[in-house]
């Protein structure tokens, strides 16, 4: 399908012919829609301004490509707006930025026709050039296009709300970037992988599971084979879920799931999302045991770039080149060259609700895929709704396959169609004796700090490890402060540990590192920690004291006691949970004090948590709210606003903050500085070609996703005296005199600043 005919002297990019631009993007995907709006997303590069901007040397003059691309196509159509042609054009006008509220962002650009021109000087005769060079193509009616969309109401007049065109829009936009930047990075078409090893990793997975030799290998192998023999029973269906004890082997039973799905379906990608960075690095390392790391990707926001050394299996003869970071860079954030991501439910969020180009890059890889969603209790009640609405329109409309997987039986299942769900695990397994392995008991009259402090102490001494949790930063150091002294008396300060978000995330990885090694040793240990380590961390504790938090939150803790089922220890392993005592950050209608305390009126052992969990659940549900909270604004096209009210409450509000660099390494800021330096003095060169400009842009992301692991969030208040990190980095940098003198940070107590201590995030 070649639309156009082009002169080769005419460029897209630096001596870089645009016809060849527009038929490698366009060949990108088999897709008639796509096919078209990428042949017309850069016609607007036919100007005279533009093809002398591109062939320019040293100062280049501002010129625009986008608007004219997408009128001349809304002409091409004959000003026809159905949903498909609305969604091209949008994407074409919009393929350099993000997507806007559809109708203010349209009234706004085309309400009058002197606006546009005033904004757009020489629009006609730009457009004029264009329609000649292309053979006498008809030059578009601006007049005719501003009357199109100058009406306030011209979305509902033509057809064009509803979630089908909210994601149809996504889908186009998608396409349209990824095409249109591949082809600028590997100046070729993308071709989508139609190798996939779906059966040699489960075989691979059957293996590992059958050299696990260990007490509780019989009973997740039985759990296992229901979950497979009940899904066979339910192909039909498109949601799956598992709602399973912790330790009954839900992460290898899904992806065994997955792996058959993907086999029996055709499936094209495996995404896993999970809500906490700490849990994916885990995931990470048990997928890479059965699937190797050629086609498994990590994704968060502190992954440093995979190194790709081909594109395809086909390419494997041909090449033998390791990409660069910007070619590297790319293929991880836009998951166009992994069958198999790992991510984090931000990510995976984000492709159904944010207006960001960056994020909707990756939106087409979504379609024919199997999407595992693990801890899915951790999404916000008063966006279940939204969400339940979105994965039905997903699952029925890009052929995804959805397990769902609990350990807290959220009663998700009601917000579906029931023609689209099976449940695949019997209850039962909540009640067997595997899972004994603690109690939950309730003190609602331990209120006081002071009885917080004495009941820490006297379990501890009853017990060779403890895991006390708190739900403030503030009140996690006060507790581990006092304790330190009473501690340091007696001579074993080797045995406190203290775990919250004031320290860098590498100071967080060598504490839990740390502490899990003393209790696999069985060596006395007590951890002070906030909600940081609820979940995906792998400890072990013979009690628990938690500070009152939502039911979910206080299961998860309890995860963390006896959590291997040791001989004999369910009969003293115990989470104790006290009134809330300091800062509570939980909305009431989140806690259901009143109601938990009627639940927990006697001592429950974990096997018959079942009922309680269901009738909390059943509880928390009918306390939510029935009305949709992203749904209508979808509907509406209003990208913006779906965005912004999914952040808002899928993300705690943070106040004013600052990004701090704790050189915890002395030394360590200067060496990052002079690399960074030396990127920025390589970027100062006027004769930079494009290609390298982007490679050291590349270099620079992985320095700052390095820099991370030693950044933390602290009150913007606190970081006034402090110096910058770079003007390519623009972050506050805390000298290691300030921690080694403790003024600032601290190696056992993290940032020390009051103001940042009432920060709970």
């Amino acid at each position: 399908m070649n639309l156009f005919e082009i002169n080769s002297d005419y460029y897209s990019h630096p001596d870089y012919p645009l016809e060849n631009h527009l038929g490698h993007s366009a060949a990108s995907f088999e897709d008639i829609l796509h096919k078209e709006a990428a042949w017309f997303h850069d016609l607007g590069k036919l100007t005279r301004e533009f093809q002398s901007y591109i062939q320019s040397e040293g100062k280049k003059s501002f010129t625009t490509h986008a608007l004219e691309s997408a009128l001349i196509f809304l002409e091409n159509k004959k000003f026809e707006l159905t949903p498909e042609i609305f969604a091209a054009f949008y994407a074409i006008i919009k393929h350099h930025g993000n997507l806007e509220d559809t109708e203010i962002y349209f009234y706004n650009k085309f309400q009058d026709v002197d606006d546009l021109e005033d904004m757009y000087p020489n629009l006609d005769k730009r457009l004029e050039t264009i329609c000649q060079r292309l053979g006498g193509l008809q030059q578009p009616d601006i007049e005719a296009i501003c009357d199109l969309f100058g009406q306030g109401d011209f979305l509902s007049e033509n057809g064009l709300t509803g979630i089908q065109t909210y994601f149809l829009i996504k889908e186009v936009f998608s396409r349209l970037i990824f095409s249109d930047k591949y082809e600028a990075i590997f100046k070729r078409s993308y071709t989508e992988s139609t190798v996939h090893h779906w059966k040699k990793y489960e075989n691979n997975l059957v293996t590992l599971i059958a050299s696990k030799n260990n007490e509780m290998a019989d009973l997740r192998n039985r759990a296992r084979q229901e979950i497979l023999d009940k899904y066979q029973a339910n192909k039909n269906k498109q949601i799956f879920i598992i709602e399973a004890p912790t330790g009954i082997g839900k992460t290898f039973s899904a992806l065994h799931l997955a792996l058959i799905i993907c086999q029996s379906k055709g499936k094209k990608k495996l995404i896993t999302a999970l809500p906490m960075t700490s849990i994916i690095d885990q995931t990470y390392e048990e997928y890479s045991a059965v699937t190797g790391e050629s086609e498994l990707l990590k994704f968060h926001h502190l992954t440093r770039s995979k190194v790709y050394g081909f594109l395809h299996e086909k390419e494997r003869q041909n090449e033998t080149k390791y990409f660069s970071r910007q070619e590297n860079d790319f293929l991880a954030m836009s998951w166009s060259s992994d069958n198999i991501i790992v991510t984090t439910f931000n990510q995976l969020f984000n492709l159904f609700y944010s207006n960001k180009n960056r994020d909707l890059i990756k939106f087409w890889t979504i379609r024919d895929s199997v999407v595992i969603v693990d801890e899915v209790q951790a999404v916000p009640r008063i966006l279940i709704r939204d969400v339940a609405e979105t994965m039905t329109f997903i699952a029925t409309n890009f052929n995804v396959d959805f397990i769902l997987m609990s350990a807290t039986l959220p009663e998700i299942s009601r917000f579906f169609p029931k023609k689209l769900i099976a449940q695949l695990l019997d209850n039962r397994y909540f009640s067997l004796d595997f899972n004994n392995r603690y109690s939950i008991r309730v003190n609602p009259d331990i209120n006081q700090y002071e009885g917080l402090i004495s009941e820490v102490k006297s379990c501890y001494q009853k017990n060779s490890s403890l895991l006390c949790v708190v739900n403030s930063k503030k009140l996690s150091l006060n507790v581990f402060s006092d304790l330190k002294d009473d501690f340091e008396i007696k001579k074993e300060t080797g045995e406190l540990f203290f775990l919250n978000t004031n320290f860098i995330p590498k100071h967080r990885v060598d504490i839990i590192r740390n502490v899990k090694k003393r209790l696999e040793d069985g060596l006395k240990t007590l951890l002070v920690s906030t909600q940081v380590v609820e979940a995906g961390v792998d400890l072990d504790f013979d009690y628990g004291i938690r500070e009152f938090a939502p039911l979910y939150s206080m299961i998860q803790t309890a995860g963390r006691i006896n959590r291997e089922n040791r001989e004999g220890m369910n009969k003293t392993a115990q989470l104790l949970v006290t009134d809330t005592i300091g800062f509570c950050p939980y909305h009431a209608k989140d806690l259901l004090k009143n109601e938990v305390l009627a639940l927990f009126h006697t001592e429950i052992q974990e096997n018959n948590l079942l009922s309680v969990l269901k009738e909390y659940f059943h509880i928390a549900f009918d306390r939510t709210s029935k009305d949709y909270l992203l749904k209508p604004e979808m509907d509406k096209l209003n990208f913006e606003t779906v965005y912004a009210k999914f952040s808002d409450h899928f993300m705690k509000e943070i106040p004013l903050i600052t990004q701090v660099f704790i050189e915890a390494e002395k030394g360590i800021y200067n060496s990052f500085f002079n690399r960074i330096d030396d990127i920025y003095d390589k970027l100062q060169d006027k004769n930079l070609s494009l290609n390298k400009k982007m490679g050291y842009k590349s270099q620079l992301k992985d320095e700052i996703k390095k820099i991370s692991q030693y950044t933390i969030n602290v009150s913007e208040k606190e970081t006034e005296d402090l110096q910058s990190f770079h003007i390519l980095v623009p972050i506050k940098v805390c000298p290691h005199q300030m921690v080694q003198d403790e003024s600032k940070y601290s190696l056992s107590r993290g940032w020390l600043g009051e103001e940042t201590l009432l920060i709970n995030f």
